[in-house]
């Protein structure tokens, strides 16, 4: 089987992610006198790696976020660094302590705990200023 048949073969089988790096990967596994499985190795990571992005991309997609851009990794944490609605306190605030409780033990359980203060940071880029609007 040659490059083009093989590239063809691995795009029936969806392994598009091997297809698209074979002929990099096949120049590093000779340049570096790569072992066989440790090329395999690599292949099967690219492969991996591509259909994570894939999923994480569709998902963003089928989430119809307002802005798909933003992520925790451009989040501003030091917008509003106050916090005064703790999580413990929301069985209290909806009247219901032991579902507020069992409800949030669901949530936070492998979660992160994220807090952003009375400002809301959604809204900070809608909010009009004097600059803007003046008189």
């Amino acid at each position: 089987m040659n490059l083009i048949e093989l590239n063809r073969a691995l795009k029936q089988l969806r392994l598009g992610g091997i297809a698209t790096v074979l002929e990099t990967r096949l120049r590093q596994a000779q340049a570096e006198t790569m072992a066989p499985v440790d090329l395999i190795s690599c292949l099967v990571s690219d492969e991996l790696a591509r259909r994570s992005e894939h999923l994480l991309e569709r998902r963003r997609k089928q989430a119809q976020f307002r802005d798909p851009q933003k992520t925790l990794d451009n989040f501003d944490f030091d917008f509003n660094k106050k916090m005064n609605r703790s999580v413990e306190d929301w069985g209290k605030l909806l009247g219901d302590a032991a579902a507020v409780t069992a409800m949030l033990n669901r949530l936070l359980h492998h979660g992160h705990v994220l807090k952003c203060g009375p400002r809301s940071w959604r809204t900070k880029q809608d909010t009009p200023t004097a600059i803007d609007h003046p008189g």
